[in-house]
């Protein structure tokens, strides 16, 4: 890429936060670049196996880092085209209102979170019209609480 080049925005990472910003700002007419560490995740059987994804590995990077006490792990990263939502099958759960608040279960207790439902709820809805393009439609039958964007906000 020649030194010259100029971008007013640019996003590392394609997956669901970078893509959607992409998707967010692709209007502003800025010139955008998206940097992304791997290429695409090659179509293939494999890609259907869950063995082979999350047993074998096939496609995680095959990194070591080290953590604050100097141990080394393997993380569960893959460097491709759309992020590691193209291993999870980009199932990204909205949150309840009650996920945010103080959790007790047979573990011990899990703390409430820093910001509450609300906090995001106007990004949920802002999110509504591009999740009908790509499915939400047809998660309409789960109660509204799941998914509360979709939930009589749609028509159609």
């Amino acid at each position: 890429m020649p030194s010259s080049t100029h971008y007013d925005i640019i996003i590392i990472g394609t997956g669901p936060g970078g893509g959607t910003l992409a998707y967010k700002l692709t209007p502003s007419g800025k010139k955008i670049l998206l940097l992304e560490r791997g290429g695409y995740l090659p179509r293939e059987k494999d890609n259907w196996s869950s063995k082979t994804v999350f047993i074998d590995n096939k496609y995680k990077a095959k990194e070591t880092w080290t953590d604050k006490d100097g141990n080394t792990f393997h993380p569960s990263i893959h460097y491709n085209v759309g992020g590691n939502s193209k291993v999870y099958g980009a199932a990204l759960l909205r949150m309840r209102e009650q996920d945010f608040g103080e959790v007790k279960h047979h573990g011990g207790i899990s703390p409430e979170w820093p910001i509450r439902y609300e906090d995001l709820e106007s990004y949920y809805l802002r999110s509504v019209p591009m999740e009908a393009s790509i499915g939400c439609r047809r998660h309409w039958t789960l109660p509204s609480v799941l998914l509360r964007g979709c939930s009589g906000t749609l028509t159609g």
